[in-house]
């Protein structure tokens, strides 16, 4: 017999039905919250690294391996980290404990004070934000009552291997050409190879390069700012532009196509820097031997010294000099005394050229023996023997560790090639006269020069004087960029 149908059975299904809409609502709030606070999430993630990459661009663009720029640095992140909201409306606030220092993008990092102890070197800064907690709107249905995120960025610049001073290019269109030498008949002529116009082994004055083209004066570079970013004034100042000169290096890029330059040197900042390499740190110096140590070979090389030891070997002869600038003597100036020019060969020899116009290459170094027709009206000669390359110092006197033609430094430890500067060669035909200040100047290329003998910038025996040691190949570009 057949049983009529429930009447209740409708009532259940209404209740089922209620049990599943509420739990559908659980998960459609869930889902619902896991959309709304990840993505508030993700909104909280953005503005702590806009923050920290704000903060790190402007604490970098403050680095220059002093003290001072550590210090001003750190506050400059600080200050524009607080420029930043996070969580809409919260001022994101840093302190030194969130700002790091470091050699290189990937750390290691150290604190604010430990930077600014030793700041050599240091030319990245990392910022971290710390976690910051924010409350969920709707993932609290879920156990998730709170989220949090950080910002952490690292910003800098590779500092490279160049002295920021600029130097005219005698020839600024021919990265490497050629001159004929003046033999002796039956000999033949040979040709010897010139880059961007300089002779290696020739020593120049920086102060004397009127005659050749271009400021007479040596041009401080900007070591932080070059072409297209803006050009801070003060960042070419001597003050400014010292520490960069202890150290020998920059911002300053072979692979940049322009430079800024600001021609004059202050006799100051500019002579004590540089002296540094000759293990003289007077008062006022703006060098450290830690971070700037003396070369290990402190000897000077000068003209017309009549004193025992290294003197006078391998001076041009002074009738020479008083030719004026041409293929044939390769002096850079008019002059009336050899000692406006200096010695030569004191770290390397001059190369032979072979190919044809456009297409030169390096060849060997000359030999002693070809001195005469290299060098115009006689070959150099030592106090000795003339013409004698100096006994004992078959490689270049600098290259000496004992004798006359070595000197070690007292107290400070000595660093190879420390008087080896690599400086810019810029085109100067395009300045229109020896004051500039944040002039841009077109980039030939970079040349390695060696310091003969202390900077004088004033008074009698007056001059910059550095051997041309040939071309280097392109640096590691410098840009102040976000690597993290």
């Amino acid at each position: 017999m057949n049983r009529p149908l429930s009447r209740d059975v409708p009532q259940r299904q209404r209740g089922a039905m209620a049990l599943l809409f509420g739990l559908t609502l659980v998960v459609l709030l869930a889902a619902g919250g896991l959309v709304l606070d990840l993505g508030h999430l993700y909104v909280l993630k953005s503005e702590l690294q806009n923050g920290a990459d704000a903060a790190a661009l402007a604490g970098a663009k403050e680095i220059d391996m002093t003290t001072a720029g550590i210090n001003k640095a750190a506050a400059k992140a600080i200050a524009y980290a607080g420029k930043n909201k996070f969580n809409f409306a919260s001022d994101l606030v840093l302190t030194n404990a969130e700002v790091t220092f470091g050699s290189s993008p990937n750390g290691p990092f150290v604190s604010v004070g430990e930077a600014a102890l030793n700041p050599s070197g240091k030319t990245f800064i990392r910022i971290e934000t710390g976690n910051k907690t924010v409350t969920t709107y709707l993932m609290g249905v879920a156990g998730i009552p709170t989220m949090a995120t950080s910002g952490v960025a690292v910003a800098g610049r590779f500092v490279v291997d160049i002295t920021p001073i600029g130097l005219c290019a005698i020839d600024p269109v021919n990265r490497l050409g050629a001159r004929a030498t003046t033999p002796v008949p039956p000999a033949v002529a040979q040709l010897e190879l010139l880059e961007h116009g300089f002779r290696r082994g020739m020593t120049y004055d920086m102060l004397q390069m009127g005659a050749i083209g271009g400021p007479a004066d040596p041009m401080l570079l900007n070591p932080v700012d070059s072409p297209p970013t803006a050009c801070a004034m003060s960042h070419s100042s001597a003050n400014f532009t010292a520490p960069f000169l202890c150290q020998g290096n920059s911002a300053v890029t072979n692979n940049a196509t322009e430079v800024y330059a600001n021609t004059g040197v202050s006799t100051g900042p500019v002579e004590k820097s540089l002296n540094s390499r000759f293990n003289q740190y007077p008062g006022g110096s703006a060098c450290l031997p830690s971070s700037a140590p003396p070369d290990r070979n402190i000897r000077d090389y000068p003209f017309g010294d009549t004193s025992n030891g290294p003197a006078r070997y391998m001076v041009p002869d002074a009738s020479a000099q008083s030719q004026p600038y041409n293929a044939s003597s390769g002096f850079p100036q008019a002059a009336t005394s050899a000692a406006t020019v200096g010695v030569l060969w004191t770290y390397s020899r001059p190369l032979k050229a072979s190919g044809t116009p456009g297409n030169y290459t390096a060849g060997a170094p000359f030999d002693t023996s070809e001195w005469s027709e290299l060098y115009y009206n006689g070959a150099p000669r030592n106090a000795v023997t003339p013409g004698e390359y100096p006994a004992g110092a078959t490689a270049s006197p600098y290259a000496q560790t004992a004798g006359p033609y070595f000197e070690a430094p007292t107290v400070n430890p000595g660093s190879t090639n420390r008087r080896l500067m690599n400086l810019a060669i810029v085109n100067c035909s395009t300045a229109t006269s020896n004051a500039m200040s944040c002039k841009r100047l077109p980039v030939v290329a970079v040349g390695r020069f060696f310091l003969q003998r202390p900077v004088q910038l004033n008074g009698p025996g007056k001059g910059l004087f550095v051997e041309f040691a040939g071309l280097i190949e392109p640096v590691p570009n410098s840009e102040i960029k976000l690597y993290r």
